[in-house]
């Protein structure tokens, strides 16, 4: 009898989507573009501060991206079957400790340091996050969760840079960092509060990355992006 309760109530989770934990994971994606681009109107401050080159400090973004890049390849390999619910809050506090070391960095060395590990939360959370979401709510809203994710992607896009140079100059550069590692805090909160326990795949189950550019047509798509 009890079995057939849980089963009911299991049925019943999965028909009712948890909207609060997709915009969660809008949120944590919002946050973590928006921090990727704060240095692009920002590297003049920033160069000044710490004796170097503009064209040093934007090594800051270069940095994160290339970071960004191998940590979405190898997380779902380096993660396994660990709860999704607690990598997610591992890349939360990864972007607060990232942008609270940008915020106190009296060195370049400091700079890319912190910039590299908002480089491993960003591309670990791009690599799961549309698989994430699809386990948050029914195959029919699917569409709609994900065109969330998305657009929180854009909305962060276009705010970035005007939003950094506006901050940078009333409050200086460091205290902008400062305001987006609260914006970290505010992620593990919603994220502890929202996102349910999401067992990883067994082995099985994972795709494989690499796999996956033997499949027709994915290795051609590939290299017209990078041709691009």
């Amino acid at each position: 009898m009890s079995h057939s309760n849980e089963t009911k109530s299991h049925a019943r989770d999965l028909a009712r989507p948890n909207w609060s934990a997709v915009f969660a994971v809008a949120f944590c994606v919002a946050c973590l573009i928006t921090v990727e681009f704060l240095p692009v109107s920002l590297l003049t401050p920033m160069a000044l501060d710490l004796g170097i080159s503009e064209g040093m400090a934007g090594q800051s973004v270069t940095t994160t991206a290339f970071v960004a890049m191998f940590s979405s390849l190898f997380i779902t390999s380096v993660i396994g079957k660990t709860d999704r619910r607690y990598v997610v809050i591992l890349f939360s506090l990864l972007l607060t400790f990232s942008c609270l070391l940008v915020s106190f960095a009296d060195s370049f060395t400091l700079l890319l340091l912190g910039r590299a590990c908002l480089g491993l939360a960003l591309g670990g959370f791009w690599a799961m996050s549309a698989s994430l979401t699809m386990r948050l709510v029914p195959m029919r809203v699917v569409p709609e969760a994900l065109s969330i994710i998305f657009g929180a992607v854009s909305i962060a896009l276009v705010i970035a840079a005007p939003l950094g140079s506006f901050l940078g100059g009333l409050i200086g550069w460091r205290n902008v960092f400062n305001g987006a590692a609260v914006m970290g805090v505010l992620c593990t909160l919603w994220v502890l509060k929202a996102l349910p326990s999401l067992p990883g795949e067994s082995a099985s189950q994972q795709q494989n990355m690499f796999g996956l550019l033997k499949r027709p047509g994915v290795m051609a798509g590939m290299c017209a992006i990078f041709m691009a």
